[in-house]
């Protein structure tokens, strides 16, 4: 009988190990977006609707910026995952990820100063914007290195650390009568540096940059990799801001009460996260006969998650933002629902565009969708927002996710039938230079 059961428990579960690593993901992702919610909670609250909705339109600005950095360092988690155990390889890749990693993050910065002028975020904001930068680049790439050492509760601990500090942070600020959006987003962005400081001897990254295993073949070969995944961070800043920055245009008093109806929503996208982040390096070493029954069962785990949770958050919402956040931002409460159900659409997308890219070698799939998401959500809000203002703006946003996920199950369906070969080997070039490099 207990046979019985197990076999049972294979079948339904039969990978037991994703779902360890997944819960693992899961629970500091868990506390690291939390942390960052009330981060949300107490600026929303120490500022007024209008200071908050300044921050969330600087960091809107910021996100579309900082789509070189923020992507950068991906992919560096399937190269070390691939080569533990080649401390030779494993010095060329770091090496000369980071001067990617570092060459990206001064073009960000070079193309942060006009628009941040433009935008009227001088001074003081132009500061923190700055800052952000600098704590993207950092939070990414420990987390990215980390993922790929197997030490997925580092990567969760190093997220909810700097969540703590930046909470923290702003609390002494407001204890000593600093209520500035500047000042609350310098420590926002900064909180990423301390942290590093904090994890670093607890768990040091393994990235190690020798400047004599510099080649400009192997930035190029590194570059030619993470091409795909910055142009789909292009994508996806525009198309995840757009909507705010359509209401900014429209309703600018409105601005701080559509953030909040967003960082309420962003929590369904919890779970898909985790299980993406620990799916990634584990499709990296599965072989071709396995990884189609594989996705299968990811997106049936990821749907059994967040569909029933996405509807409990959509019946609680109202009466939830206005305890949480106060009476102030009670518009949030009408757009809750549509925003949770983008999110909702935007999970099943994220597990099948990490299989695509980490398991199946083939990233380009997911510029292409996420550019279509860019492109419906500003052509809808662009109607929708001038008429209906928040509700527009929600239901660009949602019909943006839409169109993501039926670009790549589209695809997905349509590689399975016609039995597509998986590029399990994607990423050679940068495996033939570096064993060159080893050679020499």
């Amino acid at each position: 009988m207990i046979r019985g059961a197990r076999k049972v428990s294979r079948r339904m579960i039969p990978d037991s190990g994703l779902l360890r690593s997944s819960a693992i993901v899961l629970a500091g992702d868990s506390l690291a977006r939390f942390l960052g919610f009330l981060f949300a909670v107490a600026a929303a609250r120490l500022l007024t609707p209008a200071g908050y909705g300044r921050i969330a339109f600087a960091l809107a600005l910021s996100a579309i910026v900082s789509v070189l950095t923020l992507n950068a360092p991906y992919g560096l988690s399937r190269f070390l995952a691939r080569h533990q155990g080649n401390d030779r390889v494993l010095e060329i890749y770091s090496t000369n990820w980071l001067v990617v990693i570092g060459l990206m993050l001064s073009a960000s910065l070079t193309l942060l100063v006009p628009v941040a002028l433009v935008a009227g975020l001088d001074g003081a904001m132009l500061f923190a914007l700055i800052a952000n930068l600098l704590g993207t680049a950092v939070l990414q790439t420990y987390r990215e290195s980390q993922k790929g050492l197997g030490r997925l509760w580092a990567t969760s601990t190093f997220w909810a650390l700097a969540n703590l500090l930046e909470l923290i942070g702003i609390l002494i600020a407001a204890a000593f009568g600093f209520r500035s959006p500047a000042l609350y987003l310098a420590i926002y962005g900064l909180s990423s540096v301390w942290a590093l400081a904090l994890m670093q001897p607890v768990a040091p990254t393994g990235l190690k940059f020798v400047r004599a295993l510099i080649t400009w073949r192997q930035v190029t070969a590194i570059a030619r990799f993470v091409w795909p995944l910055i142009l789909q961070g292009i994508f996806y800043s525009v198309w995840v801001w757009a909507d705010l920055i359509l209401v900014h245009v429209w309703r600018p008093s409105a601005v701080g009460s559509y953030a909040v109806a967003k960082t309420f929503a962003l929590v369904l996208i919890v779970p898909p996260t985790a299980i993406a982040t620990a799916l990634a390096p584990r499709m990296a070493r599965l072989g071709e006969p396995a990884l189609r029954a594989y996705l299968r069962y990811v997106i049936g785990l990821t749907a059994a998650i967040t569909v029933p949770l996405g509807a409990a958050m959509a019946f609680l919402g109202t009466p939830l933002i206005g305890l949480v956040f106060g009476s102030r931002y009670a518009l949030a409460s009408a757009v809750v629902p549509i925003l949770i159900l983008g999110q909702v659409l935007y999970g099943l997308y994220l597990v099948l565009a990490s299989s695509w890219a980490w398991g199946l070698g083939r990233p380009q799939i997911d510029p292409v969708a996420t550019a279509a998401a860019m492109m419906v959500t500003i052509a809808v809000g662009l109607v929708l927002v001038p008429a209906a203002g928040l509700l527009g703006a929600a239901l660009a946003y949602t019909a943006g996710a839409a169109a993501e996920l039926a670009v790549i199950g589209g695809f997905t369906t349509w590689a399975i039938f016609a039995g597509a070969k998986p590029r399990v080997g994607h990423g050679r070039e940068l495996v033939l230079d570096a064993e060159r490099l080893v050679e020499a």
